[in-house]
């Protein structure tokens, strides 16, 4: 089975393990910001990338602070073909 046929079928499971490896960052690093909404955003495959080792999977999530109708961060996790974690960034606008 391809990466993009595994990916579209285990789409759910990635949003899953996006977000549980979102609420396992340190809290220290955005202790003073709170999320009420966490919104599955995107999956993309990435082929090539100067510092991230690919062929991977870039999960996108959108987060939202009380009732903002915009979203003003995310976070982007990387994981392998295998789930297995490659690097992941949160990303405050």
């Amino acid at each position: 089975m391809s990466l993009l046929e595994k990916t579209l079928e285990d789409k759910e499971e990635l949003y899953k393990l996006a977000l549980k490896y979102f609420q396992n960052i340190d809290a220290e690093e955005y202790e003073n910001v709170k999320f009420n909404t966490i919104s599955p955003k995107s999956i993309s495959i990435l082929l090539d990338h100067d510092f991230i080792p690919t062929p991977c999977i870039e999960i996108r999530l959108d987060l939202y602070q009380q009732e903002q109708e915009f979203s003003n961060c995310r976070y982007i996790l990387y994981v392998d073909e295998k789930k297995e974690f490659v690097n992941e960034f949160l990303i405050f606008n």
